[in-house]
């Protein structure tokens, strides 16, 4: 009986849900109102994270003006991020950290954009890195660092770990044509953000977000802005980006959690839901969750072996991803 009390408890206490496609938005342009109110609008629609930049980092004092558009987005759903430089980690550590203590100090940030990020195996800057995130992981609870190298990078930056999200691409060329590394399917979505830019017509903008969704990015921003500065402004097509992002995740197929079977203690978990990369993870007292195994499939479905749980009396599972 107490393999089947398991088996029913987990079949039925415990749901799953897909991470819908987010939207980072580099919003170096100066609020409140206008474009600010547009992302205020946005951020009702979809997940939205704006990363803030005063004066290419937070700047010497705070402004009143950036305390009410942080407040005005957290009101509207959305999260803020603060832009720190790090100069492919030329820049001192505790040059840094001061951009990001005053960040702190004057802004309600929901986290770090770290941007100018490394992208090599040289271990000293992956060292670099970790102590930033650490350092800003003991700010607050619940903070995300993103960091930006910009291109391609090593898997490392993610596991050591020195960025909870890192966007991979960041161009006004080229994405059509991008291969991405295969490590990134061994990764959630969520860790993951592509930043075209020079993109000219809304079409285009769709199909571009299409290729970002199959490459295993859960983060998208795209904008026909262009350089020398193509973050200060939203681009023409704006509202069609966010309703079309919108329509993508409400046509997504729900995600299901379904125990197939529990033989000699070892449970089978189908993960049912859209194509993309889904981490198991399993409790046996709702206090603490840990992660059994992430998962890729190009179909719908997949099914993963609990091993671990032969030597306990009940386990419950979810997924996300």
């Amino acid at each position: 009986m107490k393999r089947l009390w398991f088996g029913l408890i987990v079949a039925t206490a415990v749901g799953a849900s897909a991470a819908p496609l987010g939207i980072l938005v580099p919003s170096y342009f100066y609020p409140p109102g206008g474009l600010w109110d547009e992302l205020n609008f946005a951020a009702t629609r979809v997940r939205l994270v704006a990363i803030m930049n005063p004066n290419n980092g937070p700047g010497t004092r705070q402004n009143a003006d950036y305390v009410a558009a942080v407040s005005g987005l957290h009101a509207a759903g959305g999260r803020v991020i603060g832009y720190v430089s790090t100069s492919y980690a030329a820049r001192a550590t505790n040059t840094v950290t001061a951009d990001i203590d005053r960040y702190f100090s004057f802004y309600a940030v929901d986290g770090i954009f770290l941007d100018e990020m490394t992208n090599d195996a040289n271990t000293n800057h992956l060292d670099y890195y970790a102590a930033l995130y650490q350092y800003i992981h003991r700010q607050a609870t619940n903070l995300v660092v993103v960091g930006n190298p910009g291109i391609n990078t090593q898997e490392s930056y993610l596991t050591w770990p020195a960025a909870d999200a890192l966007v991979t691409f960041e161009d006004g060329t080229g994405y059509a044509a991008l291969v991405v590394d295969g490590w990134v399917t061994k990764h959630l979505a969520q860790q993951f953000s592509h930043l075209p830019y020079n993109v000219a017509s809304a079409a285009t903008m769709t199909n571009t977000i299409n290729l970002a969704a199959s490459r295993n990015v859960g983060w998208i921003y795209v904008t026909d802005d262009a350089l020398p500065n193509p973050w200060d402004t939203l681009p023409a097509y704006w509202t069609n980006e966010v309703n079309y992002i919108r329509s993508l995740n409400q046509s997504a197929p729900a995600t299901e959690l379904k125990i197939l079977s529990v033989s000699n203690g070892v449970s089978s978990v189908r993960i049912s839901g859209a194509p993309g990369t889904y981490e198991l993870q399993a409790t046996s007292n709702l206090a603490s969750w840990f992660p059994l195994a992430t998962v890729n499939t190009a179909t719908n479905t997949v099914n993963v072996q609990d091993t671990s749980a032969t030597n306990t009396a009940g386990r419950l599972y979810r997924t996300r991803q």
